[in-house]
């Protein structure tokens, strides 16, 4: 069925009758109208049917459960035109975002910010299989090409060890005399974020010009960029922890269509089937581990989606009316979930480690010993190289709960979301710069990561329009995918407040600033459908039904847009189906202009903030002029 189609008709679903008897059943299941109010904000429903009178329960059908899991119907798939604009668009945003990230890489040839810690860390766990101390003078030594002052002697570092693995890659390919080749991977995980992020947009959407509205602004966005651009470990998170959130949605889907089939023919009050194995939901485990072994600040991520993807099972088996549903959903569903998720990222976090493992000469190695030649307990209970490593994390910790010295670029995280004091990477003055060439007596280069204004400021409206409409009044589920990186990514850092943190680190969950923007432009087009089985789809089958909405009709329109003079007239012209997932008649002509606007003002502050964030030879006038903000300095 192509997704102009309606889910199914009033004949498809019980009458009003047999479908009050099949939903009485679990009021009396429910101990809690707490626990009720919670899953139906997080599930997308808005409540239980009203008080109706007790009746003999009926059996219900694959599509009726569906339906009231939020899923499509059973026979329905992608169209194959939306299928594949879908992938046209994700080509196209991905070619954008490889420009944006591979032109003038190599630009500036020496280690800027903390690339004098990470790529040389990469370069050492490659040549010596650990962090190793570098000797006076390496950073400059190594953008000539001169890796001599490397020892073999090891450093303490407190990050894992994958995010700089995968930054010697690029070394090992193009040469770590190179600045491409060190900033090479980071790049790739740049584009690879842009083209996921439009996966995801068109999984939770369907609609191939909303995918390709986050992606191409993703792929534009100063912060995506300018972390692309440089050797740090940040832009890893970002495309570690999409992928975890991709992997729940896809898990969600793969859930729910088995619990429908599962209790296919079944009463109210059935046990529900229980998955032993749930392949999306195991990946997502894996991806939280990758995530985790870039930085620490993944686990915060890994925990909020383990408790979601409780929440979602446990709506899903009381919105099917399943025998002991809040129990069976805590106890068997939650167990298996957490399995799931944290003995597999925790895995995965450990075999990052490999190397440290097979060195002796890595830091910490051998301190259990040590302690016991000295006549120090040591913890007993775990084999001399867990422990060793057990110590390394508990210093790592201390270091990280203590660190508050100051720097000139640290932030809070209450500016982040409006970019309020960007961090500045790389900076060439004037002095440094004569004969430049930038028809000014005053030149200068900087790369500051400051983030596209018109995204990052849209989308701080976007996110409390879409709390309160999709969130709140609508109850969609598709707001906790994009609220989910906030609460994981963002929301921890404010229990540092204390701790010495910077904007940049917003990288690892720009995906989701842009994804709110979407899902809000997607309401506003009328190209976001409604859930299936949802209040607000039933509302417009009827009103389909009855003629008030469809071809030659206004689109459907709140009250708020109607009083304003919006929904007057039929859309009649607008992008074909297979382009917005939608039929014409649906597209309101207002949310194209605003989804107009929102892209062109993306696109002309990519333009004038390029110098910027790649360091161009500018006038210091031309680059004092896009300091929009006394912060920014």
């Amino acid at each position: 069925m192509p997704p102009s189609a309606p889910s199914p008709s009033e004949g498809d679903r019980p009458e009003p009758t047999a479908q009050a008897e099949q939903v009485t059943a679990a009021t009396a299941q429910v101990p809690q109208a707490a626990i009720e109010e919670l899953t139906d904000g997080l599930d997308g429903d808005s409540g239980e049917a009203g008080n109706i009178e007790p009746a003999e329960p009926q059996p219900r059908s694959e599509t009726f459960l569906r339906e009231r899991l939020g899923l499509n119907p059973l026979d329905w798939t992608l169209a194959p035109a939306v299928r594949l604009r879908g992938w046209v668009v994700t080509a196209v945003v991905t070619v954008v975002a490889a420009l944006t990230r591979l032109i003038g890489l190599s630009h500036p040839h020496s280690l800027m910010f903390d690339e004098i810690y990470y790529v040389k860390d990469a370069y050492a766990l490659w040549h010596n299989g650990y962090e190793s101390t570098w000797k006076d003078g390496a950073d400059a030594l190594f953008a000539k090409g001169d890796f001599s002052a490397l020892t073999t002697d090891p450093s303490y570092i407190v990050h894992p060890q994958l995010g700089k693995w995968l930054i010697g890659l690029g070394m090992e390919i193009f040469g770590a005399d190179s600045s491409f080749g060190w900033r090479f991977m980071p790049a790739v995980a740049g584009i690879l974020t842009v083209a996921l992020l439009a996966r995801l947009t068109l999984r939770l959407t369907h609609s191939p010009a909303l995918a390709g509205v986050a992606g191409l602004l993703l792929a534009v966005d100063g912060v995506g960029i300018t972390e692309s651009r440089i050797g740090l470990l940040d832009v890893f998170i970002g495309l570690f922890g999409l992928l975890t959130v991709y992997c729940l949605v896809r898990d969600r889907e793969w859930f729910r269509s088995r619990l429908a089939a599962g209790l296919d023919g079944t009463l109210p009050g059935a046990w529900a089937p229980l998955p032993l194995l749930r392949p999306w939901l195991l990946a997502a485990g894996l991806s939280a581990g990758l995530t985790c072994s870039i930085k620490w600040s993944g686990a915060y991520l890994l925990a909020a989606v383990g408790i979601l993807v409780v929440v979602w099972d446990l709506t899903a088996l009381r919105r099917l009316e399943a025998r002991s549903w809040l129990a069976d959903g805590i106890l068997h569903r939650g167990g298996l979930d957490f399995l799931h998720l944290v003995p597999v990222a925790f895995a995965v976090y450990v075999a990052g480690w490999w190397s440290w493992f097979t060195h002796a000469g890595a830091y910490k190695h051998g301190w259990a010993e040590q302690m016991r030649q000295a006549g120090t307990p040591v913890r007993s209970w775990l084999p001399d190289s867990l422990n060793d490593l057990l110590e390394y994390h508990l210093s790592m910790y201390r270091f990280h709960v203590s660190l508050d010295s100051t720097h000139p670029y640290m932030s809070k995280p209450i500016g982040w979301l409006v970019q309020w004091r960007p961090t500045s990477f790389y900076w060439r003055g004037t002095e440094e710069m004569t004969g430049a060439g930038c028809g000014s007596d005053q030149c200068v280069q900087a790369v500051t990561s400051i983030g596209n204004i018109a995204v990052w400021w849209s989308a701080v409206v976007a996110l409390a329009f879409c709390l309160v409409v999709l969130a709140w009044r609508r109850r969609d589920w598709r707001m906790w995918a994009a609220l989910i990186g906030y609460v994981g990514l963002y929301l921890p850092w404010f229990l540092y407040g204390d701790r010495t943190i910077f904007t940049f680190y917003t990288v690892a969950f720009v995906p989701f600033v842009v994804l709110v923007l979407t899902l809000a432009l997607g309401v506003m087009t009328g190209w976001l459908r409604p859930v299936p089985g949802s209040p607000l789809a039933l509302a417009q089958e009827d009103a389909l039904a009855e003629g008030r909405i469809g071809p030659e009709r206004p689109a459907p329109r709140g009250w708020l847009a109607t009083q304003v003079g919006f929904g007057m007239c039929p859309t009649r012209r607008g992008l074909p189906e297979a382009w917005t997932g939608v039929p014409v008649w649906r597209t309101r002509t207002e949310g194209v202009w605003l989804v107009g606007a929102v892209v062109v003002a993306a696109l002309v502050c990519a333009v004038l903030w390029w110098p910027i964030w790649t360091g161009q030879t500018v006038s210091y006038s031309f680059w004092r002029m896009h300091m929009w903000l006394g912060s920014w300095i």
